[in-house]
């Protein structure tokens, strides 16, 4: 895990190497391990590596300092957080063998030791034990071809200096970013925003449009079109790889996409055939991510996903032959724990998990106090704002595992997305209502009610009216959008301006017209991509690099194309995972029906928070310029006394700090 950044003057120009080392120090908790330049000339040939004051003596590089920028028209500049092969042959910028290509990157790719077996196999030769020289062979072997043969997450670029070309490639769920600006002959990509904005770089503009989708109902940008908070700066989507040449960049490629199944409903495998397959699966997307040169521990929430994880990790040291002592000094859990005994104080579940797998559990407890003091610093890390103070939680939890010695963290993202998580429950019932299955579709709305609790009468209307034809619904949801009155408490210019793109922002009925497409929806756009944001930055702030098996690709595919009829049964969501972890998962933590999500006292803290900073809303803020702040004063005040959309006064809030974070004059 890292930061990497890069910088190409196509025109020619000389790379400014105090803006290049001032991007690349914006990226130092990526990587605190390891700092590294490479330089390339405007004509080919001119190639050169240099270090800074965190470069590792022994690699003998001359300083930055010593470069003269005006010979060199493109720079890769990188942070390492040092995780495989921990001497300095892991060192980057890092050539192949031949001196052709260059790369920076970031993630890892899983299946590093069963690629280079096959490469060398080829006749490639390797000077390090980690998976970056890998990823150079394998694209000298097969091009943007190899992207298809990695296990892993992964945001590089590669210098072809024979062919003067970028290659930029992102993993296939987005789990590493990577971010991208076009402008003036120039082209510059970083791991965050952060290093390709400010006053060394591109200037900071606001993006208007994603400010107004935000505030109105905490839309974020959409991953697959690009966009972000900034005005100029681009997302490369997940699952895209492009190329930049002398004439300029292409435009992003797709080379991987979630696939559905082609059948409806049961695949036709045997049940006891497809739960042993998955279970399979998992364990081995599990023992994969926990290949490491450092120490390795878990987040640990109490629901099913980081419980599973937890549980096949105590399995995987177990059949090692590791003792019950050797399995705790070895595996340790990281929990956010309340200190009531509410909704969301999940002590007693992940005690619970802790005492199965004889794991070594540290806790902590998030508070308002700490939220107020690491609030500014949190805003700067997210770079983008964010839904709500519930990644609070996670952020402390990062910072509890890195206190504790442990640079990796597996974690159960994308969980929900894969398994039918949230309750999605009205998809479900509409897929039954369309299949014509009446009985089924009353047993199961039946068995939903008795586990979630929801009136049975709106389950089924919803079902029945949401499987209504496609245009009539369209119909629907577009009238609605015209009807929709702006968000309350902004400025009425900046509404007005930005209603009418609103008005026709509203994507046909049939993207999401079944479950299936749904999750998709999730994976590949409204919820996964953001919450995979959230955790990038939470857990690089503090130079933790986090791992998610649920989004090992061959899990992916396996629970849409083989067992999407398995992923609610009974009312139970997840249910082919629920029984595929049977004996392996303790039967209170499988077959819980209370979990709350990662979740915090957020309106209590929000309470706090803003009654101590008067500050927020005060005439003149940055955020004045969209919101109309005697209103918002006025909202916040009733909110305080009476209640009512906590969301919505929380985006207020983070707009605030977003634009503090980047020092917006005001």
């Amino acid at each position: 895990m890292c930061g990497i950044y890069g910088i190409w003057h196509l025109d020619g120009r000389p790379v400014d190497l105090a803006a290049l080392r001032t991007s690349t120090d914006r990226l130092r908790h990526r990587g605190p391990d390891d700092e590294g330049y490479l330089l390339a000339g405007p004509q080919g040939g001119l190639v050169a590596s240099f270090g800074g004051a965190d470069t590792d003596e022994r690699l003998g590089l001359p300083s930055l300092d010593e470069a003269h920028g005006e010979r060199f028209s493109l720079a890769f500049g990188f942070r390492r957080l040092a995780i495989l092969d921990l001497s300095p042959a892991g060192h980057q910028p890092m050539a192949d063998a031949s001196g052709r290509y260059w790369i920076v990157f970031n993630g890892e790719i899983y299946n590093y030791l069963e690629l280079r077996t096959e490469l060398q196999q080829l006749g490639h030769t390797f000077r390090s034990g980690g998976d970056t020289e890998v990823i150079l062979a394998a694209y000298a072997q097969w091009g943007a071809a190899c992207l298809e043969r990695f296990n892993g997450m992964w945001a590089f670029a590669i210098w072809d200096s024979e062919c003067r070309e970028l290659f930029l490639a992102r993993d296939r769920f987005g789990i590493k970013p990577l971010y991208y600006v076009a402008a003036r002959r120039t082209f510059a990509f970083a791991s965050e925003i952060k290093a390709l904005v400010g006053r060394h770089a591109h200037p900071f503009a606001p993006e208007p449009y994603a400010v107004y989708r935000f505030l109105d109902d905490g839309r974020l940008p959409g991953p697959q079109s690009g966009a972000t908070f900034f005005k100029g700066v681009r997302s490369l989507p997940p699952g895209h790889f492009m190329h930049v040449s002398g004439a300029g960049s292409s435009a992003p490629q797709r080379y991987y996409d979630v696939v559905l199944a082609d059948h409806a409903g049961n695949s036709g495998d045997a049940p006891d055939a497809l739960l042993a397959a998955y279970r399979d699966l998992f364990i081995d997307a599990v023992r994969l991510e926990l290949r490491s040169d450092v120490a390795v521990g878990t987040c640990l929430s109490g629901g099913i996903d980081s419980s599973s994880i937890v549980c096949a990790v105590n399995w995987l040291m177990a059949e090692s032959g590791m003792s019950t002592a050797q399995i705790g000094a070895r595996q340790k859990t990281f929990s956010a724990v309340y200190e009531d005994d509410g909704r969301h104080n999940e002590r007693r579940h992940i005690e619970r998990v802790l005492r199965a797998t004889a794991a070594d559990g540290h806790f902590v407890v998030p508070t308002v106090e700490r939220l107020n003091a690491d609030m500014e610093r949190l805003a700067w890390h997210q770079d983008e704002p964010f839904q709500s103070t519930s990644i609070f939680a996670q952020w402390c939890v990062m910072s509890l595992a890195r206190e504790h010695g442990v640079t990796v963290l597996l974690d159960g993202q994308g969980a929900d997305e894969l398994l039918a998580g949230y309750r999605p429950y009205v998809y479900h019932l509409r897929d039954l209502a369309r299949r014509a299955r009446g009985v089924e579709l009353v047993a199961e709305a039946a068995a939903i009610h008795a586990r979630s609790g929801l009136p049975l009468p709106a389950l089924l209307r919803g079902a029945i009216i949401h499987a209504l034809p496609a245009p009539a619904i369209d119909l629907v949801r577009h009238g609605r959008r015209r009807l929709h009155a702006p968000p309350a408490g902004l400025r009425r210019e900046f509404a007005a301006e930005q209603q009418r793109a609103a008005r026709a922002d509203i994507a046909p009925w049939r993207e999401q017209d079944s479950l299936d497409r749904h999750l998709r929806d999730s994976v590949r756009e409204s919820s996964l991509p953001h919450l995979l944001r959230y955790e990038d930055r939470n857990s690089m702030a503090f130079g933790i690099e986090a791992r998610v098996p649920f989004l090992d690709h061959r899990l992916v595919e396996f629970a849409f194309q083989r067992v999407p009829h398995l992923r609610i049964h009974q009312g139970w969501t997840k249910w082919v995972h629920r029984q595929a972890l049977a004996g392996l998962l303790p039967d209170a933590i499988a077959w819980r029906s209370d979990k709350v999500g990662f979740e915090t006292p957020e309106v209590a803290w929000q309470r706090e928070l803003i009654a101590g900073r008067p500050d927020l809303f005060a005439d003149g803020v940055a955020s004045g310029a969209y919101l109309d702040l005697p209103t918002v004063r006025r909202a916040v005040a009733v909110w305080r006394d009476h209640g009512g959309d906590t969301r919505r006064v929380w985006r207020w809030v983070s707009l605030e700090l977003w634009l503090r974070a980047w020092n917006v004059e005001h």
